[in-house]
């Protein structure tokens, strides 16, 4: 008969052996110098520092956010939204994945979708951003005659006084 303490320690044993001792959080040297780059708002750096990071760990959801809002954050929309959406679609309720998306929908004027993915937004963090995508849904949603860029803008603005 083995005793518990036996399995647990024989587990760990295996666990460390096969390296298994590494972090499981997604957080190590390798993502820290690519968001030190995005504190530092060198985007473009920190763009090819993410990309780095998704070639060792292609499921890696933050760095592919960071890489998704760094494509933002330099004006390449197109490659945002692809990002964006790839983590948006795996998984729907990420705040930060679902905010950028609709801000990548709404710069290339496809409000449509932008609203509609928006329609999920929740972040209670940052009520004042809540507040403003919400009343642009409801400018959309009664028919008045929007812009993606002043929409986007305007969240935008929500964003930097958050």
């Amino acid at each position: 008969m083995i005793s518990r303490r036996d399995l647990l320690f024989g587990m760990a044993r295996r666990l460390r052996e096969s390296g298994g001792d590494k972090p499981v959080s997604g957080i190590g040297a390798d993502i820290g110098a690519a968001d030190a780059a995005y504190v530092r708002k060198d985007y473009g750096a920190a763009r090819e520092l993410y990309k780095d990071v998704l070639k060792e760990n292609r499921a890696h959801k933050e760095a592919r956010i960071r890489q998704g809002m760094c494509h933002y954050h330099l004006g390449e929309y197109v490659q945002a939204k692809d990002h964006l959406l790839m983590v948006f679609k795996q998984h729907p309720g990420d705040y930060l994945a679902c905010l950028y998306l609709g801000l990548a929908y709404a710069r290339r004027d496809q409000l449509e979708k932008c609203m509609e993915v928006w329609k999920g937004f929740v972040d209670r963090d940052h009520i004042a951003v809540m507040r403003e995508i919400n009343v642009h849904r409801a400018l959309f949603e009664t028919g008045d005659p929007l812009t993606g860029a002043e929409v986007a803008e305007a969240v935008e603005k929500a964003l930097t006084h958050a």
